[in-house]
């Protein structure tokens, strides 16, 4: 296996350099859908803070056109501006002025309300084998021999069904191994938002050699972020023979449900 690189994406200011593990599975010279989303999450999250801490509540990331692997520049705005609720607009976009990714984000203050948490319903752990006890499924062995993609930094473990093998529903563990910013520390959010963007795969139906099932959007919503190092994707996809579908899941850690993610797809057969 190849040494992993430092991190996904190499900051220079508002200009953001991908490195070879951002790529995808669908187009060589284009990003999986996890990095850029994990990227503008963590835009919004640190865009003019002052003294509040704020929560990413929701990221709806709209991928306008295959994200090419090569440098992108970013704008931040607050289209919605509040004390404890906050909309924020990011973008992304090429040299020439070409907007490839986009995403809303909600965000929402920390602040106690006095609620007493262990008084309060729970989903408990999750009804699965953990990670220590569930085969690795080599994500790399999809990807050209040589060539890094995002498969080779995320380590997966499925704990029901095993991806594109085993077609239908699926339940599978997943190890971010490098943080979106190189030189910093994964963050929580670098997780929750890099496995949102992962039902297509985990509950695919149909073979991928044969048919593309591409999500054009993904849609992540929290109500707390992930403890440790692994989140739990439960997913179920649904296409139609018109030409789209979706793919939703549910996003856990050992404790317990973390949040939800949706995909839209288009369905094709491949030529």
């Amino acid at each position: 296996m190849s040494a992993l690189p430092p991190g996904l994406f190499e900051r220079e200011r508002n200009r953001f350099h991908p490195s070879e593990a951002c790529r995808g599975p669908w187009d060589p010279n284009a990003m999986h859908g996890g990095p850029p989303s994990a990227l503008m999450a963590r835009l919004a999250l640190e865009h003019q803070p002052g003294d509040t801490k704020w929560f990413v509540s929701r990221l709806t990331s709209e991928l306008l056109r295959p994200v090419p692997l090569r440098a992108l520049n970013a704008r931040v705005e607050i289209r919605r501006a509040g004390r404890r609720l906050q909309l924020i607009d990011v973008s992304l976009f090429t040299d020439d002025g070409t907007e490839v990714c986009a995403a809303r984000v909600l965000r929402m203050a920390i602040k106690d309300n006095g609620l007493d948490e262990s008084s309060l319903p729970a989903s408990g752990p999750p009804d699965v084998l953990p990670p220590e006890q569930c085969g690795t499924y080599d994500l790399t062995k999809r990807h050209e021999p040589g060539t890094m993609m995002f498969g080779g930094v995320v380590e997966v473990r499925p704990a029901e069904g095993n991806f594109f093998e085993t077609p239908g529903p699926g339940q599978s563990w997943f190890r971010l191994l490098v943080p979106t910013f190189v030189g910093e520390e994964i963050h929580p959010l670098d997780r929750a938002c890099t496995t949102g963007d992962f039902p297509n795969a985990v509950s695919s139906v149909l073979a991928a050699d044969e048919h593309l099932f591409i999500n054009p959007d993904v849609t992540v919503h929290l109500h707390r972020l992930p403890v440790g190092d692994w989140v739990l994707l439960s997913a179920q996809t649904h296409v139609r023979r018109a030409g789209y579908g979706t793919a939703a899941g549910i996003l856990s850690d050992r404790d317990g449900q973390i949040g939800t993610t949706v995909q839209s797809l288009m369905v094709a057969s491949r030529p």
